[in-house]
């Protein structure tokens, strides 16, 4: 009896190609999205799952307050709060302090070559996360300074081999060898703290040598807490909270606590150690692919039940010759269960070609063998089973439920039986496809409203070089730096050239930061805010771009070395009533260090427009971490060579690493542009899916109308005016899918755009747009359809009349 359900279904396929064809490549389309979503969101929501001990591991932060005003939430802690909380609270098994080291050059092998990825890290570090270990024992080597773990990819690059256990590297300009005492397998990318080297927390102190004198004057750290399992986040924090109070060492500042598990998705705080990802851009991905997928389903059951009037005298002889219900159920769900079949075969196979295409338009490590990862195979399975019975079940209910009298009668050709219903999934489809239309337009407009922002800073056609690192005297290192500027200037490709310990779009924790800074005479116990702190020298305000908007600019001499500039922010914060009455005024910081301010620039955005301006205080230094050129060509390689040339004239033993500087900059969007990309794909995907079922739905409806049209055409009706009658039926659906449309729209835009400080402005155009470009669409396709009924010669469809 299968056997015979299966050569039905076959048949009935084979003998309604068009429709089959939509159906299957419909669901196909429709399957194959919702799988690569599921990928993206899967990836997002594995973040942490490598380490065994993700569950019970707590990352602390600061909350920063102004009297009661929240000020900012700083992952980066003070380096006892780890130590104290195993001591004083029993629900702390352990814990772990990493120290973010910056870009150093590390010389190894003869090679030289900058590194970013650096950590002092504690020896617990190796029990409470789980990266894998290639070689070596580093748990009991790192209670010692001077030793450190190198990453897989590191040990290739350096040495060629794996077996670098004993080897020694050399830090900077340090004078002290690091020993090589572990390799470790590369960082997955699904984890929020990625390292290429650790060294030992025990050589902290001696590379920073304020370090042992700054227990509570600096929190430059990440710590982790190992807990007991089944501690609960909110309780805990709780306890924090009243640590916080009775601390005589935290001034306005509260220490909380998260889970790891949580990190990547819902954190986005002040030094992060990367840029985080977003759970409400999770969310609307899952939402884009259940829409997808039911639109889909939506497709096969409209068409489905729209061809219920030519299987209605099947069903009746089927009937009368003894077939029960429940045969001709299983028939239908039998040929249903055929269709989700082959379109799962498609989507799998056209899923396993783009894999390569979407890991590089996403920048995630996805499978490249499906038949390797056993979630997908149980996700097409569950798809083919829940597809089959959603989108099987409601019209083999209609069609098995037709009384064979009627239908050998001929009175179901006028039955409306399924017609409310289909109305109302194309209602449904077309208004997901005008809402996801809606979004994509929101998220192109404010990716390119971020991009395209005035900033406040110039950072075209900048060339940005690190600074060298090599062993030189002060005096010596002053004269190459010197002399390399100058014949830097005398480039006719080379417009301006600036020296600065950051630049714009520098992680906050290039920066140095401080929350005791007042004006002079101001109450020291009174609340303060997050001052970040750079320097630059007297040719980088120029060569930025930045406004000058009170007093003047350094000067390159030794007193301007104890003066500051600030940004208009910072003037606000300190309660200066306006920039100009901020210059000549004295800032204190912790009531002892004083300094003049002698000039105000005005607000630029040092991180992206999406976060707000912070206050900012500039110091003067002749020779700073980066070299910024403003160049005047466009040939950025050869300009690149010539500078490269001009270094190893100047600095042969130091490592030559440049990047530009709006590239840097516009990696802050990449989450929004990964996001734009996708939203932008599988809203195009929903719009073939919609048309595909509307082809299929306008295609049928002609045909069920054929000597209805030959009729009108032989009592002169015109092609408009059957044009007309033909589409007024879907113009209608689609109007009233636009309207309920818009309320979505908004709430959906206007809640992801609530993310943003600076965010596009949205016209009534985002609502109608749209909607016009689905009737559009719609129209052209159901218009297609239509003239080739309407200019069919009318005696061929009533021949038979």
């Amino acid at each position: 009896m299968i056997k015979n359900y299966f050569k039905i279904g076959l048949r009935s396929l084979l003998k309604n190609r068009i429709f089959s064809f939509i159906n299957i490549i419909g669901l196909a389309i429709g399957i194959a999205a919702t799988v690569l979503l599921t990928f993206y969101v899967r990836h997002e929501r594995g973040y942490e799952r490598i380490h065994e001990n993700a569950g019970n591991v707590f990352r602390l932060s600061l909350n920063l307050y102004n009297g009661n005003e929240f000020i900012i939430n700083d992952v980066e802690t003070y380096q006892l709060l780890g130590q104290e909380f195993k001591e004083k609270m029993p629900e702390v098994r352990d814990y772990v302090r990493l120290a973010g080291m910056d870009s150093h050059t590390i010389k190894a092998n003869n090679l030289t070559f900058y590194e970013d990825k650096i950590y002092c890290a504690d020896p617990s570090v190796f029990e409470i996360f789980s990266y894998p270990i290639l070689s070596g024992n580093p748990k009991e080597a790192f209670s010692k300074p001077y030793k450190a773990t190198f990453s897989r990819s590191l040990a290739m690059k350096y040495f060629g081999r794996l077996d670098v256990v004993g080897e020694t590297f050399q830090l900077s300009n340090t004078k002290e060898p690091l020993e090589i005492v572990a390799v470790m397998e590369d960082s997955p990318q699904q984890t929020h703290l990625k390292f290429d080297i650790l060294i030992s927390h025990a050589t902290l102190p001696l590379y920073w040598r304020w370090y042992s004198d700054n227990i509570w004057g600096g929190n430059n750290e990440y710590t982790y807490l190992l807990m007991e399992p089944g501690t609960s986040v909110s309780a805990f924090n709780e306890k924090l909270a009243q640590y916080s109070e009775d601390s005589e060492h935290l001034k306005d500042e509260v220490v909380i606590s998260e889970s790891i598990n949580d990190i990547h998705l819902y954190s986005n705080k002040s030094f992060e150690p990367e840029v985080n990802g977003n759970a409400q851009t999770v969310n609307f991905m899952v939402l884009i692919a259940v829409f997808i997928i039911i639109l889909a389903w939506i497709n096969y059951v409209n068409l489905s039940t729209s061809r219920a009037i030519n299987r209605a005298k099947e069903v009746g002889v089927r009937k009368v010759v003894g077939s029960s219900r429940n045969q001709l159920i299983r028939q239908f769900i039998i040929e249903s269960l055929m269709v989700n079949i082959i379109a799962c075969v498609l989507a799998f196979t056209a899923v396993q070609i783009s894999i390569p295409a979407f890991a590089g338009l996403t920048g995630q490590v996805l499978p490249q063998n499906l038949f390797s990862d056993s979630f997908i195979l149980l996700l097409f399975g569950g798809i083919i089973i829940i597809g089959t019975i959603l989108s099987g079940i409601y019209p083999a209910l209609i069609l098995s439920s037709f009384k064979p009298v009627e239908v050998l009668k001929g009175k179901f050709a006028n039955s409306s039986r399924g017609y409310i219903l289909r109305k109302g999934l194309v209602v449904f489809q077309f208004l997901s496809t005008v809402v996801l239309i809606g979004v994509s337009i929101t998220v192109y407009f404010q990716v390119q409203y971020l991009q395209n922002k005035d900033l406040g800073v110039n950072l075209d056609n900048t060339l940005v070089l690190r600074r060298p690192q090599v062993a030189l005297s002060d005096s010596m290192y002053t004269l190459a730096s010197k002399s390399f500027s100058n014949n830097l200037k005398s480039f006719n490709i080379v417009e301006k050239v600036a020296h600065s310990d950051a630049m714009p779009g520098a992680e906050l924790g290039d920066l140095n930061t401080t929350n005791s800074l007042r004006r002079e005479g101001a109450d020291e116990n009174a609340g303060s805010y997050n001052y970040y702190i750079t320097r630059f020298n007297e040719d980088f305000i120029d060569a930025m771009g930045i406004k000058l908007i009170a007093g003047r600019n350094f000067n390159e001499n030794e007193e301007d070395r104890t003066r500051i500039i600030i940004n208009k922010k910072a003037t606000e914060t300190l309660g200066f009533a306006s920039p100009e009455a901020a210059v000549g005024k004295i800032i204190t910081y912790g009531g002892d260090y004083k300094e003049e301010v002698i000039g105000v620039v005005d607000n630029y955005h040092q991180r992206s427009p999406k976060e707000v301006f912070i206050p900012m205080v500039f110091r003067y230094t002749p020779w700073g971490d980066f070299i910024s050129l403003k160049l005047n060509t466009q040939d950025s390689k050869m300009a690149i060579n010539e500078v490269e040339k001009l270094w190893g004239e100047s600095f042969p033993d130091a490592a030559f690493d440049y990047y530009f500087l709006d590239d840097r900059y516009n990696y802050q969007y990449q989450t929004e542009q990964v996001f734009s990309s996708v939203v932008l794909l599988f809203t195009f995907l929903s719009i073939i899916i919609a048309i595909l079922g509307l082809v299929g739905l306008s295609t049928f409806t002609i045909a069920q109308r054929t000597k209805e049209i030959g009729v009108r055409k032989v009592l002169g009706a015109s092609v408009l005016s059957l044009i007309s009658l033909l589409s007024k039926e879907f113009l209608r659906l689609i109007v009233i899918a636009g309207v309920l449309a818009i309320p979505l729209s908004y709430y959906l835009v206007d809640f992801w755009l609530n993310n943003y400080t600076s965010r596009v402005e949205i016209g009534w155009w985002l609502y109608v747009l749209p909607i016009m470009a689905i009737i559009f669409i719609a129209m052209v396709s159901v218009i297609g359809q239509t003239l080739k009924s309407t200019m069919a010669n009318p005696t061929d469809s009533l021949r038979n009349e």
